[in-house]
């Protein structure tokens, strides 16, 4: 089946599953208007002395009703659940398909970003369920139920019904119009907390703290107010239309009254009405989903790269199976230091430490070194450990055998005791949660260098490998590094270098991109540094 084909069922089962929920919300306002007038009818029989009133009739529609509102409702939930899952499914798919198609971008794309088009990839496709079904129902409620009441005789009463109606759906289309996405300022806010905790030590050694925590605390302020100004907008809206509701329901039953309605046939009329105008304020909803799958959708349509920088003509990259070699970076002028090219040469069983204050480019660096050595074919393995790894939902065996579908428990349970993560209680069976967020900062780095050492890689670079990390955990995080890939060219990029080099290995070197370092620095096992 080729992609229009498979558009084309999309739209027809999705066309299915409308006429479904058109036909089972009916049923339902059929239903209760036809219960209203019944119990009205029953007592105004029952009240008189006499009466030829037969319920067989009315009953039997109501068991009718009833019975075609359940299965209309279920056969809706299975045709409209499954074009949503198709409708998701080929929006992945076209993501992924022109991913593919972009050489350039093969293998830039991190866990994060990915997880990202997942969501609104989710987003788009459930828009038919959460945005369209409540517009498409409300339209035909209101043209039917306001058919309905006019058939009746009483015109007036459904033309207020109608009105109420349109005025409902014009405020929840207006009032919830608004061009901020909330998913982005939540990214941006969460990428300044990251931001802010890293420099913490740096910001206090110099005596900032205070100026960053008033800066961090001022952007959460404007998040906060922000969300506290979407959900006033909401609340006013709603309050709006069970308002325009509120004066439509009386007036119905003004007109119905003077037109001398009986009691039952009033009851129908209200039931009816509450039918229509509750539809109508459920638009309100519908057009906070229909805001969020459009600005889901733009993001698909605009996401091609997690900006992570791709390998350049000036960079220069290569394992040969004995020495990984870079030369020809560049590091950018800053105000305090010239820029200035950056190379060095990492022989097997050697570590590197790149070291560097924050913003001094040591994460730019790695990244540019990742992308370059997936660019070029190369012999051996080379892995990355970036700093915007993701861990995915499941548990600890699932999420390493993602990098070796056959390791075994008893390798796995080898991994963890050698990051020391059995003694947090993580077992291959531990779940991670969504985004690895029942573990610690501190338990996510270590899981993430798990699964590098999973692969056994000739060529290992490491962001930050003892972030969350005390000193003494991550000497032995870094020395397990060592001792479990002892052939292996490390680069581990790193604020400053360890109190114990030692755990470094048998044979290391540093450079520093600090502002006014010049030249790299070279040291052994044993601490000893030389210019």
């Amino acid at each position: 089946m080729n992609r229009s084909d498979g558009g084309q069922r999309i739209a027809l089962v999705s066309a299915a599953g409308l006429i479904l929920g058109v036909v089972a919300e009916g049923c339902s306002v059929a239903l209760i208007g036809l219960s209203g007038w019944f119990i009205a009818s029953c007592a105004v029989a029952g009240a008189a002395a006499y009466s030829a009133f037969s319920y067989l009739g009315p009953s039997s529609g109501v068991r009718a009703f009833a019975l075609s509102r359940i299965t209309a409702n279920y056969a809706s939930r299975v045709v409209l659940h499954s074009a949503a899952l198709r409708r998701i499914a080929a929006a992945r798919l076209r993501f992924y398909d022109r991913a593919a198609a972009e050489p350039k971008s093969d293998g830039a794309w991190s866990g994060q970003s990915l997880d990202r088009v997942m969501a609104d990839a989710d987003t788009t496709g459930m828009a038919i369920i959460q945005a369209t079904v409540p517009v498409v129902v409300a339209a035909a409620m209101t043209a039917g139920g306001c058919l309905v009441i006019a058939i009746e005789g009483y015109p007036l009463a459904a033309t207020i019904v109608a009105v109420a109606a349109v005025v409902c759906a014009a405020l929840a289309m207006t009032g919830l119009r608004r061009p901020d996405d909330e998913s982005r300022a939540r990214t941006a806010l969460r990428a300044e907390l990251v931001t802010a905790v890293e420099a913490w030590p740096e910001m206090a050694s110099l005596g900032a703290a205070d100026q960053l925590a008033h800066r961090t605390l001022r952007r959460l302020a404007v998040f906060e107010s922000d969300r506290l100004q979407r959900a006033t907008r909401t609340a006013r809206t709603l309050g709006a239309t069970r308002a325009v509701t509120a004066v439509a329901l009386p007036l119905t039953v003004l007109i119905a009254a003077r037109q001398r309605a009986t009691a039952s046939t009033l009851m129908l009329l209200v039931l009816l009405a509450v039918g229509v105008l509750a539809h109508a304020e459920r638009l309100v909803a519908a057009a906070e989903a229909r805001t969020r799958a459009h600005q889901a959708g733009k993001r698909l349509d605009t996401h091609t790269s997690d900006n992570r920088p791709s390998p350049t003509s000036t960079l220069k990259a290569n394992y040969d199976r004995r020495v990984l070699t870079v030369s020809r970076y560049r590091l950018p002028d800053t105000a305090t230091r010239a820029g200035r090219e950056v190379g060095f040469a990492v022989a097997a069983g050697e570590t590197l430490a790149v070291t560097g204050a924050s913003g001094s480019g040591k994460t730019t660096l790695l990244n540019a070194i990742a992308a370059a050595l997936r660019a070029q074919p190369a012999p051996g393995v080379a892995t990355a450990v970036l700093a915007d790894d993701y861990l995915f939902t499941g548990t600890v065996a699932t999420n390493i055998r993602l990098a070796d579908p056959t390791a075994s428990e008893d390798h796995i349970d080898r991994l963890l005791t050698a990051m020391l993560l059995n003694r947090s209680g993580l077992a291959p069976s531990t779940t991670v949660g969504v985004g690895g967020r029942e573990l610690s900062g501190g338990e996510q780095r270590r899981l993430h260098i798990v699964r590098a050492l999973a692969t056994q890689p000739d060529v290992l670079l490491i962001d930050e490998p003892t972030t969350g990390l005390d000193t003494s955990t991550a000497a032995h995080v870094l020395t397990a590094i060592r001792q479990w890939l002892p052939h292996a060219a490390l680069v581990l990029a790193m604020h400053h270098l360890p109190a114990d080099t030692a755990c470094l290995g048998p044979a290391w070197t540093t450079t520093s991109l600090d502002e006014y370092a010049a030249t790299p620095h070279t040291g052994t096992s044993h601490g000893h540094e030389e210019q």
